[in-house]
């Protein structure tokens, strides 16, 4: 992206980690940054540290990427708030690091549910506000969605599973001006 100031950025998981320190740096060059989070207290506090730092803004939602309604409502809301979405950061995940042997099947449904079908959620309620801004999404596969290793069975599935999935997107998007990557 050229210039990241006045633009609208939609985090899943931005309340900590990875996805706080997107928005933190995102914030600091002036973007309106939406963060989204499975925790009321949790999003309030970030977006009131994010608030807190520069130019940009911050709005934290509550919303739980394994529920295709709650990220129509953040997708709602952000555009009720701001007019527009320029990006997208399909960043929210999770990893059990057990062997197969020890993997619950709970452990496997909760690691495919957030790290897979919730960025094709994510993606699914943003596209046609990306469409229209011609923006961007940007997926968080890690490492072990090309590399596989022991006791990640859950977590390299469903990173591997994101690699293509991403790149399935990225052609279905680009006759829109859609730019994606991962």
């Amino acid at each position: 992206m050229q210039q990241i100031n006045n633009k609208v950025v939609l985090i899943t998981g931005g309340t900590k980690g990875i996805g706080l320190g997107i928005a933190e740096a995102l914030v600091k060059e002036g973007a309106r940054v939406a963060i989204t989070g499975r925790n009321k207290q949790t999003a309030d506090e970030a977006a009131k540290y994010l608030n807190d730092l520069g130019t940009g803004k911050a709005l934290g939602l509550v919303a739980d990427v394994r529920q295709y309604g709650d990220q129509q409502r953040a997708v709602e809301t952000v555009l009720n708030t701001w007019g527009k979405l320029d990006v997208l950061v399909a960043n929210a995940g999770l990893g059990y690091f057990e062997s197969i042997e020890s993997l619950t099947i709970d452990q496997w449904n909760e690691t495919i549910d957030t790290n897979l079908t919730g960025v094709f959620f994510s993606i699914k309620a943003s596209l046609d506000a990306l469409k229209k801004s011609q923006g961007y999404i940007i997926t968080m596969a890690s490492l072990a969605g090309t590399n596989f290793f022991p006791r990640a069975s859950a977590y390299n599935a469903s990173k591997f599973g994101l690699v293509g999935f991403t790149q399935a997107v990225m052609l279905d998007v680009r006759q829109y001006g859609v730019k994606v990557t991962t």
